[in-house]
Protein backbone atom coordinates (compact mmCIF):
# COMPACT_ATOMS: atom_id res chain seq x y z
CA UNK A 1 0.00 0.00 0.00
CA UNK A 2 2.65 2.77 0.60
CA UNK A 3 4.56 1.50 -2.59
CA UNK A 4 1.01 2.19 -4.14
CA UNK A 5 0.80 5.72 -2.64
CA UNK A 6 4.29 6.67 -2.96
CA UNK A 7 4.10 6.08 -6.93
CA UNK A 8 0.65 7.66 -7.08
CA UNK A 9 1.84 11.09 -5.59
CA UNK A 10 5.66 10.44 -7.64
CA UNK A 11 3.00 10.59 -10.93
CA UNK A 12 1.03 13.59 -9.88
CA UNK A 13 4.55 15.43 -9.11
CA UNK A 14 6.24 14.89 -12.29
CA UNK A 15 2.45 15.88 -14.17
CA UNK A 16 2.13 18.97 -12.03
CA UNK A 17 5.56 20.41 -12.29
CA UNK A 18 6.61 20.88 -16.17
CA UNK A 19 9.76 19.10 -17.25
CA UNK A 20 12.93 20.89 -18.35
CA UNK A 21 13.96 21.48 -22.19
CA UNK A 22 17.46 22.73 -23.29
CA UNK A 23 17.29 26.32 -24.10
CA UNK A 24 18.79 26.33 -27.56
CA UNK A 25 15.08 24.27 -28.28
CA UNK A 26 13.20 27.39 -27.26
CA UNK A 27 12.74 29.69 -30.28
CA UNK A 28 12.75 29.17 -34.08
CA UNK A 29 13.74 26.48 -35.40
CA UNK A 30 13.52 26.53 -39.19
CA UNK A 31 16.19 28.47 -40.58
CA UNK A 32 15.78 27.97 -44.72
CA UNK A 33 14.03 29.49 -47.15
CA UNK A 34 10.96 31.42 -46.58
CA UNK A 35 9.70 30.26 -50.52
CA UNK A 36 7.66 27.88 -51.93
CA UNK A 37 9.34 27.16 -55.50
CA UNK A 38 12.36 27.10 -56.79
CA UNK A 39 12.39 30.10 -58.65
CA UNK A 40 11.94 32.56 -55.61
CA UNK A 41 8.87 33.99 -56.33
CA UNK A 42 6.26 32.56 -54.51
CA UNK A 43 6.35 32.71 -50.69
CA UNK A 44 5.06 30.48 -47.96
CA UNK A 45 1.24 30.37 -47.72
CA UNK A 46 -0.64 32.17 -44.88
CA UNK A 47 -3.35 29.88 -42.92
CA UNK A 48 -6.04 31.80 -44.33
CA UNK A 49 -3.98 31.68 -48.00
CA UNK A 50 -3.69 27.71 -46.99
CA UNK A 51 -7.72 27.84 -46.21
CA UNK A 52 -8.90 29.43 -49.17
CA UNK A 53 -7.05 26.46 -51.31
CA UNK A 54 -9.52 23.69 -49.43
CA UNK A 55 -11.80 23.03 -52.63
CA UNK A 56 -11.42 20.35 -55.35
CA UNK A 57 -9.47 17.54 -54.71
CA UNK A 58 -8.09 19.12 -51.55
CA UNK A 59 -11.04 19.13 -50.19
CA UNK A 60 -12.57 15.90 -51.38
CA UNK A 61 -9.20 14.30 -49.63
CA UNK A 62 -9.52 16.17 -46.16
CA UNK A 63 -12.92 15.45 -45.89
CA UNK A 64 -13.00 12.10 -46.11
CA UNK A 65 -10.09 11.99 -43.71
CA UNK A 66 -12.02 13.89 -41.49
CA UNK A 67 -15.07 11.81 -41.75
CA UNK A 68 -13.60 8.65 -41.24
CA UNK A 69 -11.64 9.34 -38.27
CA UNK A 70 -14.67 10.86 -36.73
CA UNK A 71 -16.82 7.79 -37.59
CA UNK A 72 -13.96 6.02 -35.05
CA UNK A 73 -14.78 7.97 -31.34
CA UNK A 74 -12.17 6.87 -28.38
CA UNK A 75 -13.71 4.41 -26.00
CA UNK A 76 -12.51 4.97 -22.31
CA UNK A 77 -11.35 1.94 -20.25
CA UNK A 78 -10.12 0.97 -16.93
CA UNK A 79 -7.11 -1.40 -15.75
CA UNK A 80 -7.55 -2.72 -12.22
CA UNK A 81 -3.83 -4.53 -10.49
CA UNK A 82 -3.81 -6.99 -8.47
CA UNK A 83 -3.18 -4.99 -5.48
CA UNK A 84 -6.24 -2.60 -6.77
CA UNK A 85 -10.40 -1.66 -5.40
CA UNK A 86 -12.74 -2.62 -8.12
CA UNK A 87 -13.70 0.89 -10.27
CA UNK A 88 -16.24 3.17 -8.82
CA UNK A 89 -17.82 3.68 -12.20
CA UNK A 90 -19.75 1.56 -14.45
CA UNK A 91 -18.11 -0.60 -16.14
CA UNK A 92 -18.81 -3.52 -18.53
CA UNK A 93 -16.51 -6.69 -19.27
CA UNK A 94 -14.10 -6.93 -22.76
CA UNK A 95 -14.32 -9.84 -25.14
CA UNK A 96 -11.10 -11.97 -25.49
CA UNK A 97 -10.60 -10.47 -28.80
CA UNK A 98 -10.95 -7.02 -27.72
CA UNK A 99 -8.48 -7.56 -24.68
CA UNK A 100 -5.93 -9.07 -26.89
CA UNK A 101 -6.18 -6.69 -28.95
CA UNK A 102 -5.49 -3.71 -26.72
CA UNK A 103 -3.04 -5.68 -24.82
CA UNK A 104 -1.16 -5.77 -28.32
CA UNK A 105 -1.33 -2.14 -29.02
CA UNK A 106 2.24 -0.76 -28.77
CA UNK A 107 1.76 2.79 -27.45
CA UNK A 108 -0.06 0.70 -24.45
CA UNK A 109 2.02 -2.04 -23.96
CA UNK A 110 3.92 -0.23 -20.97
CA UNK A 111 0.28 0.79 -19.30
CA UNK A 112 -0.88 -2.67 -19.67
CA UNK A 113 2.32 -4.74 -19.02
CA UNK A 114 0.80 -5.21 -14.98
CA UNK A 115 -2.94 -4.79 -15.75
CA UNK A 116 -4.84 -7.63 -13.92
CA UNK A 117 -8.38 -6.86 -15.89
CA UNK A 118 -9.13 -4.57 -18.35
CA UNK A 119 -12.99 -2.78 -18.41
CA UNK A 120 -15.05 -0.73 -20.81
CA UNK A 121 -15.95 2.79 -18.90
CA UNK A 122 -19.61 2.78 -20.26
CA UNK A 123 -20.52 5.80 -17.90
CA UNK A 124 -18.23 8.98 -17.14
CA UNK A 125 -17.72 12.70 -17.02
CA UNK A 126 -14.91 12.64 -19.61
CA UNK A 127 -17.77 10.62 -21.57
CA UNK A 128 -20.22 13.03 -21.07
CA UNK A 129 -17.69 15.67 -21.90
CA UNK A 130 -16.18 14.48 -25.58
CA UNK A 131 -20.53 12.89 -26.04
CA UNK A 132 -21.39 16.96 -25.41
CA UNK A 133 -18.09 19.32 -26.01
CA UNK A 134 -20.23 22.35 -26.06
CA UNK A 135 -23.71 23.95 -27.00
CA UNK A 136 -23.29 24.55 -30.32
CA UNK A 137 -20.96 20.85 -31.64
CA UNK A 138 -21.60 17.36 -31.18
CA UNK A 139 -19.20 14.46 -30.36
CA UNK A 140 -19.22 13.59 -34.20
CA UNK A 141 -18.03 17.62 -35.04
CA UNK A 142 -16.01 17.67 -32.37
CA UNK A 143 -13.60 15.13 -33.88
CA UNK A 144 -14.21 15.64 -37.38
CA UNK A 145 -13.20 19.35 -37.08
CA UNK A 146 -10.49 18.27 -35.03
CA UNK A 147 -9.04 16.36 -37.86
CA UNK A 148 -10.12 18.27 -40.53
CA UNK A 149 -8.07 21.18 -39.26
CA UNK A 150 -5.06 19.03 -38.71
CA UNK A 151 -5.55 18.05 -42.69
CA UNK A 152 -5.37 21.86 -43.70
CA UNK A 153 -3.43 23.68 -41.30
CA UNK A 154 -1.34 20.81 -39.68
CA UNK A 155 -2.89 22.09 -35.54
CA UNK A 156 -5.83 21.66 -34.13
CA UNK A 157 -6.61 23.57 -30.89
CA UNK A 158 -8.74 22.62 -28.09
CA UNK A 159 -9.95 25.31 -25.40
CA UNK A 160 -10.44 23.62 -22.32
CA UNK A 161 -13.68 25.64 -20.30
CA UNK A 162 -12.52 24.52 -16.66
CA UNK A 163 -15.01 23.94 -13.92
CA UNK A 164 -13.82 26.58 -11.14
CA UNK A 165 -15.67 23.95 -8.35
CA UNK A 166 -14.69 20.63 -9.85
CA UNK A 167 -11.36 21.77 -11.32
CA UNK A 168 -12.16 19.75 -14.30
CA UNK A 169 -13.32 20.63 -18.25
CA UNK A 170 -17.07 20.89 -18.36
CA UNK A 171 -16.72 21.84 -21.99
CA UNK A 172 -14.56 21.66 -25.20
CA UNK A 173 -14.42 24.73 -27.81
CA UNK A 174 -12.71 24.63 -31.09
CA UNK A 175 -10.33 27.15 -31.92
CA UNK A 176 -10.32 28.35 -35.60
CA UNK A 177 -6.29 27.47 -36.21
CA UNK A 178 -6.18 30.27 -39.29
CA UNK A 179 -6.57 32.64 -35.87
CA UNK A 180 -4.13 30.98 -33.76
CA UNK A 181 -0.37 31.16 -32.92
CA UNK A 182 1.96 29.76 -30.12
CA UNK A 183 4.08 32.56 -28.93
CA UNK A 184 7.02 32.74 -26.44
CA UNK A 185 8.14 35.57 -24.49
CA UNK A 186 11.44 37.40 -25.04
CA UNK A 187 14.17 35.15 -23.09
CA UNK A 188 11.60 32.44 -22.37
CA UNK A 189 13.28 28.95 -21.97
CA UNK A 190 9.42 27.56 -22.46
CA UNK A 191 8.77 26.19 -25.67
CA UNK A 192 5.15 28.30 -25.32
CA UNK A 193 4.80 30.44 -23.16
CA UNK A 194 0.71 31.48 -24.20
CA UNK A 195 -1.66 30.77 -27.39
CA UNK A 196 -2.36 34.39 -28.95
CA UNK A 197 -6.11 34.26 -31.08
CA UNK A 198 -6.33 37.11 -33.02
CA UNK A 199 -10.00 37.53 -34.68
CA UNK A 200 -10.07 40.86 -36.58
CA UNK A 201 -9.54 43.62 -34.14
CA UNK A 202 -9.18 42.07 -31.26
CA UNK A 203 -7.05 39.40 -29.62
CA UNK A 204 -6.85 37.11 -26.42
CA UNK A 205 -4.22 35.01 -25.04
CA UNK A 206 -4.95 31.23 -23.45
CA UNK A 207 -2.83 29.81 -21.05
CA UNK A 208 -0.95 26.46 -22.04
CA UNK A 209 -2.52 24.45 -20.12
CA UNK A 210 -6.10 25.42 -21.12
CA UNK A 211 -4.70 24.71 -24.55
CA UNK A 212 -4.81 20.81 -26.29
CA UNK A 213 -2.78 21.13 -29.18
CA UNK A 214 -3.02 18.52 -31.85
CA UNK A 215 -0.20 18.59 -34.18
CA UNK A 216 0.81 16.74 -37.41
CA UNK A 217 4.88 15.93 -37.21
CA UNK A 218 6.57 18.91 -38.62
CA UNK A 219 10.66 18.29 -39.34
CA UNK A 220 11.26 22.20 -39.38
CA UNK A 221 9.80 22.91 -36.19
CA UNK A 222 8.95 20.10 -33.93
CA UNK A 223 7.21 21.85 -30.62
CA UNK A 224 5.18 24.84 -32.07
CA UNK A 225 3.96 24.29 -35.29
CA UNK A 226 2.56 21.53 -37.75
CA UNK A 227 2.98 20.49 -41.47
CA UNK A 228 -0.61 19.91 -43.09
CA UNK A 229 -0.98 17.51 -46.04
CA UNK A 230 -2.45 20.72 -47.72
CA UNK A 231 0.92 22.28 -47.10
CA UNK A 232 3.02 19.58 -48.32
CA UNK A 233 0.95 19.67 -52.08
CA UNK A 234 0.13 23.50 -52.10
CA UNK A 235 1.38 23.74 -55.20
CA UNK A 236 -0.37 21.29 -56.85
CA UNK A 237 -3.24 22.62 -55.20
CA UNK A 238 -2.85 26.09 -57.08
CA UNK A 239 -1.77 24.92 -60.14
CA UNK A 240 -5.12 23.24 -60.26
CA UNK A 241 -7.10 26.00 -59.26
CA UNK A 242 -4.86 28.06 -61.81
CA UNK A 243 -6.04 26.31 -64.46
CA UNK A 244 -9.79 25.80 -63.49
CA UNK A 245 -9.66 29.64 -63.38
CA UNK A 246 -7.99 29.89 -67.10
CA UNK A 247 -10.45 27.93 -68.60
CA UNK A 248 -13.47 29.50 -67.00
CA UNK A 249 -11.83 32.97 -68.49
CA UNK A 250 -11.16 31.45 -71.56
CA UNK A 251 -14.34 30.09 -72.04
CA UNK A 252 -16.42 32.89 -70.82
CA UNK A 253 -13.70 35.72 -72.84
CA UNK A 254 -12.79 34.00 -75.83
CA UNK A 255 -14.79 35.82 -78.12
CA UNK A 256 -14.69 33.80 -80.74
CA UNK A 257 -17.67 33.54 -82.83
CA UNK A 258 -18.66 30.14 -84.18
CA UNK A 259 -18.83 31.07 -87.93
CA UNK A 260 -17.65 34.04 -90.16
CA UNK A 261 -19.72 35.02 -92.76
CA UNK A 262 -17.91 36.76 -95.66
CA UNK A 263 -19.83 38.26 -98.75
CA UNK A 264 -17.89 38.37 -102.30
CA UNK A 265 -18.88 42.12 -102.50
CA UNK A 266 -17.97 45.02 -100.26
CA UNK A 267 -21.10 46.60 -98.50
CA UNK A 268 -22.14 49.33 -96.23
CA UNK A 269 -22.68 48.96 -92.82
CA UNK A 270 -26.21 48.72 -92.78
CA UNK A 271 -26.21 46.07 -95.14
CA UNK A 272 -23.76 44.07 -92.80
CA UNK A 273 -26.17 44.93 -89.56
CA UNK A 274 -29.00 43.88 -91.49
CA UNK A 275 -28.18 40.79 -92.45
CA UNK A 276 -26.60 39.64 -89.10
CA UNK A 277 -29.91 40.44 -87.52
CA UNK A 278 -31.46 38.51 -90.43
CA UNK A 279 -29.04 35.43 -89.57
CA UNK A 280 -29.18 35.56 -86.06
CA UNK A 281 -33.40 35.39 -85.66
CA UNK A 282 -33.03 32.68 -88.40
CA UNK A 283 -30.56 30.31 -86.84
CA UNK A 284 -30.35 31.04 -82.98
CA UNK A 285 -32.85 29.43 -80.14
CA UNK A 286 -33.83 26.23 -81.56
CA UNK A 287 -32.82 27.42 -85.70
CA UNK A 288 -30.36 24.81 -85.98
CA UNK A 289 -31.13 22.68 -89.12
CA UNK A 290 -33.11 25.53 -91.18
CA UNK A 291 -31.78 27.01 -94.64
CA UNK A 292 -31.10 30.70 -96.04
CA UNK A 293 -31.61 31.93 -99.22
CA UNK A 294 -29.08 34.30 -99.32
CA UNK A 295 -29.53 37.64 -101.94
CA UNK A 296 -26.06 37.81 -102.90
CA UNK A 297 -23.21 35.41 -103.15
CA UNK A 298 -21.68 34.43 -99.53
CA UNK A 299 -18.89 32.45 -98.08
CA UNK A 300 -19.86 30.82 -94.20
CA UNK A 301 -16.69 29.14 -92.75
CA UNK A 302 -17.32 27.80 -89.54
CA UNK A 303 -15.19 27.82 -86.98
CA UNK A 304 -13.81 24.49 -84.54
CA UNK A 305 -13.24 25.26 -80.27
CA UNK A 306 -10.64 23.51 -79.25
CA UNK A 307 -12.55 21.77 -75.88
CA UNK A 308 -9.47 21.22 -73.86
CA UNK A 309 -5.47 20.56 -74.53
CA UNK A 310 -4.77 16.49 -73.99
CA UNK A 311 -1.24 17.22 -72.60
CA UNK A 312 -2.74 19.91 -70.57
CA UNK A 313 -5.72 17.40 -69.12
CA UNK A 314 -3.33 14.42 -68.81
CA UNK A 315 -1.09 17.18 -66.20
CA UNK A 316 -4.08 17.58 -64.26
CA UNK A 317 -4.51 13.86 -63.82
CA UNK A 318 -1.12 13.78 -62.30
CA UNK A 319 -1.42 16.98 -60.16
CA UNK A 320 -4.89 15.33 -58.90
CA UNK A 321 -2.55 11.82 -58.22
CA UNK A 322 -0.38 14.42 -56.03
CA UNK A 323 -2.69 15.63 -54.09
CA UNK A 324 -4.31 12.33 -53.28
CA UNK A 325 -0.50 10.84 -52.15
CA UNK A 326 -0.30 13.99 -50.52
CA UNK A 327 -3.38 13.50 -48.17
CA UNK A 328 -2.53 9.55 -48.29
CA UNK A 329 -6.27 9.02 -50.08
CA UNK A 330 -6.11 6.17 -52.70
CA UNK A 331 -6.86 7.57 -56.06
CA UNK A 332 -9.29 4.66 -56.55
CA UNK A 333 -11.93 6.41 -54.44
CA UNK A 334 -11.46 9.12 -56.85
CA UNK A 335 -12.17 7.95 -60.04
CA UNK A 336 -14.65 5.38 -61.68
CA UNK A 337 -11.75 3.44 -63.35
CA UNK A 338 -11.60 0.69 -60.96
CA UNK A 339 -13.27 -2.77 -59.70
CA UNK A 340 -14.65 -4.09 -56.09
CA UNK A 341 -11.77 -5.42 -55.82
CA UNK A 342 -9.39 -2.98 -56.44
CA UNK A 343 -11.96 -0.62 -54.07
CA UNK A 344 -11.55 -3.14 -51.10
CA UNK A 345 -7.71 -3.21 -51.53
CA UNK A 346 -7.77 0.46 -51.27
CA UNK A 347 -9.73 0.68 -48.05
CA UNK A 348 -7.35 -1.36 -46.58
CA UNK A 349 -4.37 0.53 -47.85
CA UNK A 350 -6.23 3.82 -46.67
CA UNK A 351 -7.32 2.50 -43.23
CA UNK A 352 -3.90 0.89 -42.28
CA UNK A 353 -1.61 3.39 -43.86
CA UNK A 354 -3.93 6.89 -43.29
CA UNK A 355 -6.17 6.23 -40.07
CA UNK A 356 -4.79 4.53 -37.81
CA UNK A 357 -1.50 6.68 -37.57
CA UNK A 358 -4.24 9.40 -37.43
CA UNK A 359 -5.91 7.96 -34.44
CA UNK A 360 -3.39 6.64 -32.45
CA UNK A 361 -1.95 10.34 -32.36
CA UNK A 362 -5.28 11.64 -31.42
CA UNK A 363 -5.60 8.83 -28.56
CA UNK A 364 -2.04 9.88 -27.10
CA UNK A 365 -2.61 13.17 -27.11
CA UNK A 366 -5.66 13.01 -25.29
CA UNK A 367 -4.16 10.30 -22.93
CA UNK A 368 -1.44 12.58 -22.10
CA UNK A 369 -3.58 16.25 -21.85
CA UNK A 370 -7.34 15.60 -20.83
CA UNK A 371 -7.67 12.24 -19.18
CA UNK A 372 -5.63 13.40 -16.11
CA UNK A 373 -7.76 16.07 -15.05
CA UNK A 374 -10.51 13.37 -14.42
CA UNK A 375 -7.52 10.22 -13.22
CA UNK A 376 -4.52 11.16 -12.08
CA UNK A 377 -3.71 7.72 -10.77
CA UNK A 378 -3.42 6.95 -14.71
CA UNK A 379 -6.03 3.91 -14.56
CA UNK A 380 -8.35 5.52 -17.00
CA UNK A 381 -7.39 5.98 -20.88
CA UNK A 382 -8.69 6.00 -24.23
CA UNK A 383 -8.09 4.37 -27.33
CA UNK A 384 -10.13 3.65 -30.41
CA UNK A 385 -10.99 0.45 -32.32
CA UNK A 386 -8.87 -0.31 -34.95
CA UNK A 387 -10.22 0.98 -38.38
CA UNK A 388 -8.34 -1.69 -40.34
CA UNK A 389 -11.38 -4.47 -41.32
CA UNK A 390 -10.69 -7.88 -41.12
CA UNK A 391 -10.95 -10.50 -43.45
CA UNK A 392 -14.15 -11.95 -43.30
CA UNK A 393 -12.85 -15.14 -44.99
CA UNK A 394 -9.40 -15.19 -43.74
CA UNK A 395 -11.39 -14.35 -39.91
CA UNK A 396 -13.91 -18.08 -40.87
CA UNK A 397 -11.26 -20.38 -42.01
CA UNK A 398 -8.65 -19.87 -38.83
CA UNK A 399 -12.40 -20.05 -36.56
CA UNK A 400 -12.50 -23.97 -38.52
CA UNK A 401 -9.19 -24.74 -38.07
CA UNK A 402 -9.10 -24.06 -34.62
CA UNK A 403 -12.45 -26.20 -33.81
CA UNK A 404 -11.12 -29.04 -36.00
CA UNK A 405 -8.13 -29.55 -34.35
CA UNK A 406 -9.34 -28.51 -30.90
CA UNK A 407 -7.60 -25.70 -30.39
CA UNK A 408 -10.62 -23.82 -28.69
CA UNK A 409 -13.65 -24.95 -27.36
CA UNK A 410 -17.00 -24.40 -29.14
CA UNK A 411 -18.04 -22.40 -25.96
CA UNK A 412 -14.94 -20.00 -26.34
CA UNK A 413 -16.07 -19.13 -30.05
CA UNK A 414 -19.43 -18.97 -28.54
CA UNK A 415 -17.93 -16.18 -25.96
CA UNK A 416 -16.44 -14.36 -28.59
CA UNK A 417 -20.09 -13.88 -30.43
CA UNK A 418 -22.22 -12.75 -27.38
CA UNK A 419 -23.60 -15.75 -27.26
CA UNK A 420 -24.23 -18.33 -24.16
CA UNK A 421 -22.62 -21.40 -23.27
CA UNK A 422 -23.62 -24.62 -23.64
CA UNK A 423 -23.36 -27.65 -21.46
CA UNK A 424 -21.13 -30.00 -24.36
CA UNK A 425 -18.86 -27.18 -25.24
CA UNK A 426 -16.80 -26.67 -22.30
CA UNK A 427 -13.80 -29.38 -24.38
CA UNK A 428 -12.45 -28.82 -27.48
CA UNK A 429 -13.97 -32.04 -30.06
CA UNK A 430 -11.05 -34.14 -32.18
CA UNK A 431 -12.63 -36.97 -34.84
CA UNK A 432 -13.23 -39.88 -33.21
CA UNK A 433 -10.71 -41.91 -35.37
CA UNK A 434 -7.71 -39.32 -33.90
CA UNK A 435 -5.18 -40.57 -30.93
CA UNK A 436 -2.81 -39.28 -28.77
CA UNK A 437 1.00 -39.11 -30.81
CA UNK A 438 2.50 -40.42 -27.14
CA UNK A 439 -0.36 -42.94 -26.37
CA UNK A 440 1.14 -46.78 -26.53
CA UNK A 441 -0.12 -49.00 -28.96
CA UNK A 442 -2.15 -51.88 -27.98
CA UNK A 443 0.65 -54.12 -28.68
CA UNK A 444 2.74 -52.63 -26.19
CA UNK A 445 0.22 -51.81 -22.92
CA UNK A 446 -2.63 -54.89 -23.73
CA UNK A 447 -4.30 -54.13 -20.08
CA UNK A 448 -6.09 -51.11 -22.60
CA UNK A 449 -8.16 -53.18 -24.21
CA UNK A 450 -9.59 -54.86 -20.90
CA UNK A 451 -12.83 -52.62 -20.85
CA UNK A 452 -13.17 -53.17 -24.65
CA UNK A 453 -16.46 -55.20 -25.77
CA UNK A 454 -14.99 -58.66 -26.88
CA UNK A 455 -15.64 -58.84 -30.75
CA UNK A 456 -18.24 -61.38 -31.81
CA UNK A 457 -17.17 -64.78 -32.94
CA UNK A 458 -17.13 -65.78 -36.30
CA UNK A 459 -20.37 -67.45 -37.70
CA UNK A 460 -19.44 -71.62 -38.68
CA UNK A 461 -20.27 -71.49 -42.59
CA UNK A 462 -22.13 -74.77 -42.94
Amino acid sequence: MRSFLAKTLLRLAQWVRPKNMPAVLAGTQWTGTSFVDSFRRTRQPTPNELLAELKNTAWTCASINAATCANYPPRLYVITEHHQPQPKCVTKALSPWAERRLRALPQLASRLKSAARIEEVTEHPLLTLLQHANPVHNQFDLWELTTLYQEVHGSAYWYLDMDPVLGVPRAVWILPSQNVTPRRDPGSKNPIDYYLYRNGHSEERFAPERIIHFAYPDPRDPYTSGLSPLRACFEQVALTSDYAAFKKAKFENHAIPDAIISPEEVMGEEERDRLETQWNNRFRRGGTGKVVVAESSLKVALLNHSMGDLAALADMKATKEDIANAFHVPIAFLTTQTNLANLQASQSQHMSLAIAPRLERRDEKLNAQLVPFFDPTRRLFLASEDPVPVDQNLLVQQQIADLKYGVVSINEVRSERGLPPVPWGDVPWLPLQWERTDMPRQCEAPHLGRNRPPKPDTPIEE
